[in-house]
């Protein structure tokens, strides 16, 4: 038998650890309201003045909250479901986020959560379906995607149009564009972060100065490419150049993960100011400086290359490559200078494209390149290769597809519908679908 002073001491320890247990279990829904608070004012592009949050009655499970403004703004309501928390001092892992009724899309959710900085269960995001709009809503709902779609859309372009420069003077393909595009989006992150570190702002003058160090060395860095893997193969067909391509594909990403890590690299948004477009049924569409500044963007750079090819000596030399190489080279212009040209402005487009990415979503990996590069290879081939304004097309049909399928369908089989367009088109019509015959000198 237990001594009546020790009894009581066990006694008080357990009475100790239930208030520790309660007060604990009070602490962490305290923390998941102001969590979901913080998350669904972010949504709303608001400040912790802007609304008074309360928690209020919602479904079992999530984490309900009301906003009631403080100003002339609309009151929301929504929701937050956490990931199980199997220790007091875990922070609470976001697993899904409502507002208004509308849930919030995977990679929205991923970035939401590192603005906010908390973390997020991406075991649960795996098995998530499509988001669906809520009745009335379907009209605003295809209107934001489509925005979303013509941003994703210009980056894919961007690179596609490298694939097509290269290959209307060699008739081969560099592969190595999609690291390229790795490399440029992990620059950025990496300048930004030093700049901002040395004190300068960060904006768009800090990011046009790393946009012009990214695209001076990518496009040293395409022009080396071709110098040492391409300009040797030139004259032994086809196979050789597109093997050494793949080869050098390997290689470079391997590089950037022994460089950089294999963890993913993430930045805080360069631009945060949001526009409303219009409201219907309570679904604001909205659209973000980044977008704008990317739309613009690509616009500025479709219209120079545009003007290039068609009107400068310097498109006049391209042309006349792409008709024939040995003709061209009969007439005194230099091949060689003019394919490594052509491969440093393709490299420099792929590392424009990665700048924007990084910005857009605030997040680059090593191993980024490849699907963007598979992408873009297959909008190439859908606009014809070769062609630059069938690139520009073929890039924004599959930004199109890739859109609209995870916004109706889900994550399920959204790669797999890209390769489908690929192997259908090499089946049924290998020489594209928009191409137009730009090789008229």
């Amino acid at each position: 038998m237990l001594p009546p002073r020790f009894d009581r001491a066990v006694s008080l320890l357990l009475v100790l650890l239930l208030v520790g247990l309660t007060l604990g279990g009070c602490r962490d829904s305290t923390q998941q309201i102001d969590i979901c608070g913080r998350a669904l004012e972010t949504l709303l592009d608001a400040g912790p003045t802007d609304f008074a949050v309360a928690p209020a009655e919602g479904p079992e499970g999530a984490v309900t909250v009301a906003l009631t403004p403080h100003t002339g703004r609309a009151a929301h309501r929504g929701s937050c479901t956490f990931a199980p928390i199997e220790h007091l001092h875990d922070q609470p892992a976001l697993q899904a986020v409502e507002l208004d009724q509308v849930p919030v899309s995977p990679p929205r959710l991923i970035m939401l959560a590192a603005a906010i900085g908390v973390p997020v269960d991406l075991g649960a995001l795996a098995d998530q379906g499509p988001v669906s709009a809520p009745p009335g809503r379907s009209v605003p709902y295809f209107v934001q995607e489509l925005l979303n779609g013509l941003v994703l859309g210009a980056v894919l372009a961007l690179v596609a149009v490298g694939y097509s420069l290269v290959y209307g003077v060699t008739g081969t393909i560099q592969f190595a564009f999609g690291q390229i595009y790795a490399a440029g989006a992990l620059l950025t992150i990496l300048l930004v972060a030093f700049g901002a570190g040395l004190g300068a702002a960060r904006g768009a003058a800090l990011l046009s100065f790393v946009g012009v160090v990214i695209l001076g060395v990518m496009a040293l860095w395409g022009w080396v490419i071709d110098r040492i893997a391409y300009r040797p193969l030139r004259d032994q067909g086809r196979l050789t150049p597109l093997l050494a391509g793949i080869g050098l594909a390997i290689v470079l990403e391997n590089g950037l993960r022994l460089g950089q890590g294999a963890n993913d690299k993430w930045q805080d948004p360069i631009f945060t100011g949001r526009h409303q477009l219009f409201e219907k049924a309570g679904f604001p569409v909205v659209i973000g400086d980044t977008q704008l500044i990317v739309l613009g963007l690509a616009l500025v750079v479709g219209a120079l290359f545009a003007w290039i090819i068609k009107s400068s000596r310097i498109g006049r030399i391209y042309r006349a490559c792409a008709d024939d190489l040995f003709m061209a080279s009969m007439v005194g212009i230099n091949i060689d200078r003019t394919v490594g040209l052509t491969s440093a402005v393709g490299a420099a487009l792929a590392a424009l494209a990665g700048l924007i990415v990084s910005v857009y979503y605030g997040e680059a990996d090593f191993s980024m390149g490849f699907v963007i590069g598979f992408k873009a290879l297959t909008a190439a081939l859908l606009g014809g290769f070769g062609s630059l304004s069938g690139a520009v097309i073929g890039g924004f049909a599959i930004g199109m597809l890739e859109t609209f399928w995870t916004a109706y369908l889900g994550y399920a089989y959204r790669d797999v519908a890209v390769f489908g367009v690929l192997c259908l088109v090499l089946i049924y019509r290998p020489q594209g679908l928009f191409g137009v015959e730009e090789s008229q000198a």
